[in-house]
């Protein structure tokens, strides 16, 4: 999963926010600030070198009984190798309910993968209206102009997210590098004429594991100690599954008008599409 900090969890505290989150509603788009060292036109554009983007180890934090529902319950599907689903179930709702109160709650705590998020939408409306090669050079990119996709979306990695110094941080980069290796897999290669429905693969594979990494670091590290090896891969498989089925099952959004998208527009889509999958989590657990 990249998560491989042995965190406890998220630290105590009477809040059910971290304090320490920003709001991505106050930062740029990457599209409204230039790349570091680029005069803003393209014209000194990258070498072709794919930069370094390496996943990063994700810190650890102190216990926190607010989860110990969904701990439980995630332990409880760790050790059934990943077929006890209702306890994973559980175990989501439980997180969402107790762990933040609410959907709201549990989306303003995503944080950083907020940023991001609203951070590729911005990337893909750029590709959609002005087309790769523009966008790659408004970044200081332009060497990766005609690459693979996948190298082009590795060397938007430091654009897109921060250098993973924080939990919040970390987990965003971790989830961007995560949904570019799946990129490939779903067929996408050339990203100037990417449908619809590729559009939306490349958002929601981000969104699926933003959302996996935030629940392996704050419940699921239990699960590892209660299980062999095989029993990891099981449940793990399982639960991506999950998780990426129900943010699928709970997006409603379209992507084929990403190129007219105002700013706001876009960051009230990734409010949206965190707040329905939380909601989508509740439901399917309260069914468990």
């Amino acid at each position: 999963m990249g998560t491989s900090g042995s965190s406890r969890g998220t630290g105590n505290g009477g809040s059910l926010i971290p304090t320490f989150l920003d709001e991505p509603s106050s930062k740029p788009l990457p599209s409204e600030v230039a790349a570091p060292g680029s005069d803003g036109d393209g014209s000194s554009g990258g070498d072709g070198e794919n930069p370094e983007a390496p996943r990063p180890d994700i810190p650890a934090q102190a216990e926190d009984n607010r989860f110990s529902s969904a701990r439980r319950n995630f332990s409880v599907f760790a050790s059934s190798g990943g077929s006890d689903t209702g306890a994973l179930r559980r175990a989501v709702r439980d997180y969402v309910r107790s762990g933040y109160g609410t959907s709201g709650n549990a989306t303003r705590a995503m944080g950083s993968s907020r940023a991001t998020a609203a951070g590729v939408l911005d990337v893909l409306r750029s590709f959609t209206r002005d087309g790769v090669a523009q966008t790659l050079a408004r970044f200081n990119l332009s060497g990766f102009a005609g690459r693979p996709a996948t190298e082009i979306l590795t060397a938007l990695t430091d654009i897109l997210c921060e250098d993973g110094g924080t939990i919040d941080e970390a987990i965003a980069r971790d989830a961007w590098l995560e949904a570019v290796a799946s990129v490939e897999a779903a067929g996408i290669v050339d990203l100037d004429s990417m449908t619809p429905d590729q559009l939306s693969e490349v958002f929601l594979a981000f969104i699926s594991h933003s959302i996996q990494s935030k629940l392996f670091q704050e419940i699921g590290v239990n699960g590892f100690r209660v299980a062999d090896l095989d029993e990891i891969r099981a449940f793990e498989n399982q639960f991506r599954s999950y998780i990426d089925g129900r943010v699928r099952d709970a997006f409603s959004g379209n992507l084929s008008e990403v190129g007219t998208m105002s700013d706001d527009r876009i960051r009230a889509v990734v409010e949206q599409t965190y707040r329905d999958a939380w909601e989508v989590f509740i439901t399917w657990g309260d069914s468990a």
